[in-house]
């Protein structure tokens, strides 16, 4: 049939021209992509093993490397420390001038008023009383036992009645009754333990013993004495100049220990820099073998 295209349709379609023009670039939002990745040269199955323990053995090192140059910067880690401890060094010092400059106090001697009716009863519970002027005194021990009934320690001596705060003088000032009422607690106390203990033992009690005995003023702090001649200001403050001491030699053996740690790393340096350049050749032969 003249005239007529008995083609199939998908023939009839033209045959067009291959466009060549170049895409447009890929949009990124102003960011880079990476570049394209390439291949990494064939290896045998027993040299990429080698160089993956090698690179481990590099991660390592880049630490140790890192830190040997760090230490040869003047503001290393070990000198920020090393500044702390001198101000805690220097504050140290500082609190042991002000305690051995410490002026004492003005002396105030209590009245030696007698004390009287002294006497312990031996028997359970052991008591021991006494009087020091208008105040009465009467401590009780309270014994202490073990599981199997039996006294194992002498028990803690329990005022039962007296007030060592009223023995303070009316003359003293404010600022100093308190400190005073607080020592003569403690005196008696020491007094009342001293009866007892003289009378277990089948001692004889202290001779004529006074009011003024319980606080004999401390020539170097200014505060008083308990009986038996303890001063607890002086004890106190010693004990603190002990801990200042301890802390200051503490903190001197962590400052040079930090020093010699920062000049152990630094001498590191040329080791490590030479290391590093060691594996890195070792891991270029295996990725790159010669032919």
């Amino acid at each position: 049939m003249p005239g007529w295209n008995l083609k199939p349709k998908f023939l009839q379609r033209s045959q067009s021209v291959p466009d060549t023009t170049p895409a447009p670039p890929m949009e990124t939002d102003g960011r880079k992509l990476p570049p394209p990745r390439q291949s990494l040269p064939s290896v045998a199955p027993e040299a990429a093993a080698a160089i993956a323990k090698l690179r481990s053995r590099r991660e390592q090192l880049a630490f140790d490397l890192e830190r040997a140059e760090s230490a040869h910067d003047p503001d290393n880690p070990w000198a920020e420390r090393i500044v702390l401890l001198d101000d805690t060094l220097a504050t140290i010092e500082h609190d042991l001038a002000d305690l051995a400059t410490l002026q004492p106090l003005p002396l105030l001697p209590l009245p030696p008023t007698p004390i009287t009716d002294v006497a312990a009863q031996r028997d359970d519970p052991i008591a021991v009383t006494f009087r020091i002027g208008p105040e009465g005194f009467r401590y009780e021990e309270e014994t202490d036992w073990d599981q199997r009934g039996g006294p194992v320690v002498r028990g803690e001596l329990v005022r039962r009645s007296g007030d060592a705060a009223r023995l303070v003088p009316a003359t003293f000032s404010d600022d100093r009754r308190e400190d005073l009422a607080r020592h003569l607690v403690a005196s008696t106390d020491a007094f009342a333990v001293d009866l007892r203990n003289r009378a277990l033992e089948a001692s004889s009690f202290p001779a004529a013993p006074t009011l003024a005995d319980f606080a004999e003023p401390c020539p170097v702090c200014g505060n008083w004495r308990e009986w038996g001649g303890a001063c607890a200001t002086c004890a106190q403050r010693a004990f603190l100049r002990q801990q200042l001491n301890s802390e200051a030699i503490r903190i001197a053996k962590e400052r040079d220990a930090e020093e010699e740690d920062r000049h152990k790393w630094a001498e590191r340096l040329p080791v490590a820099r030479r290391r590093m350049l060691d594996l890195d050749q070792q891991i270029a032969a295996l990725e790159n073998p010669k032919p």
